[in-house]
């Protein structure tokens, strides 16, 4: 296939990225902010939400499948300035999904679990989203405005994991390093996911592209868990000391934007429409670690040109 990735430097982007192009599938990568060079890979750098950048895009490089990852994901950022998420979530999103089906090109949207309102937990596809954050709102917008311009495309709510091209830190990374310091810290006891690796998701995207599904589909790791448990089990498979980790609650931190805190997410329909099941957490940091002692993130960080 012909992949068109959009935010080919984010977390999810840059791994998907590395994962298409291993996997023998003909590469664009899109990025803005954080330009990427890859052999073997078509990168174009520019702003998709500027007014005709994703209609030109998709119809020069004619891609049979778009995966759009770009997004902006700061949850405090976003509270802060509601008009860029609005812009960058929703605005870009529209115009992406727009020029896929009148390309006639496939396209899956990522979307998120916050845009539930976490007072419940264990969510399906069929239960109503009721986000409470900007962040959250502008991406259930896009989600809106994904179905509206193309309904034959997925809609992908997750929540994931892993290494990260950039030099800032995901979740697990941002454990390891505190656990590498050695002083104590904590965390939230009270805050549900099930997340997945982000090349676990990766590869789970590619048979979604392959059979061409539509719709809303939940894709996440099959445990839920609470970050101060992620943690532990990051220091189980890192040969940290779990000692040093402190549970507290997501309500004792000073934070811009209110958090859900059960965003765990029923997997029965990806899992059924795939014929596959939903990897586990721990399976998932056991690769992380494998994968670094691989040499996976160094070619992972030496995509990004300095």
């Amino acid at each position: 296939m012909r992949v068109l990735i959009t935010g080919a430097s984010g977390l999810l982007g840059a791994n998907l990225t590395l994962e298409a192009l291993d996997a023998g599938h003909d590469v664009v990568a899109v990025c803005n902010h954080h330009p990427l060079t890859l052999e073997g890979v078509d990168v174009c750098c520019l702003d998709l939400a500027e007014k005709g950048a994703a209609e030109d895009l998709i119809v020069q490089k004619k891609p049979d499948v778009v995966i759009h990852c770009a997004a902006a994901t700061n949850v405090d950022e976003c509270e802060r300035e509601p008009e860029m998420a609005q812009r960058l979530n929703a605005g870009m999103t529209r115009d992406v999904a727009r020029a896929s089906r009148s390309a006639g090109a496939y396209m899956i949207h990522i979307s998120t679990d916050a845009v539930f309102d976490g007072v419940r937990g264990n969510y399906s596809e069929d239960d109503a989203p009721n986000p409470i954050n900007v962040y959250a709102a502008s991406k259930l917008a896009a989600e809106v405005a994904v179905a509206a311009e193309n309904p034959g495309a997925a809609i992908v709510r997750t929540n994931l994991f892993g290494w990260n091209a950039q030099a800032k830190f995901s979740l697990a990374e941002w454990f390891l390093d505190r656990f590498g310091k050695g002083e104590p810290f904590n965390g939230f006891d009270d805050v549900w996911f099930s997340p997945i690796l982000v090349n676990d998701l990766a590869g789970i995207l590619f048979a979604v592209s392959e059979r061409r599904l539509a719709g809303v589909f939940h894709i996440a790791g099959r445990d839920c868990m609470t970050k101060y448990e992620f943690g532990c089990e990051i220091a189980h498979i890192f040969d940290q000391d779990a000692g040093i980790l402190t549970a507290v609650s997501v309500d004792d931190v000073s934070l811009t934007a209110p958090r859900s805190k059960k965003l765990c997410l029923r997997i029965e329909r990806i899992q059924a429409a795939i014929s596959a099941r939903m990897p586990s957490i721990r399976s998932g940091l056991e690769r992380m670690d494998a994968m670094e002692k691989s040499g996976y993130r160094t070619r992972l960080r030496r995509m990004l040109v300095d």
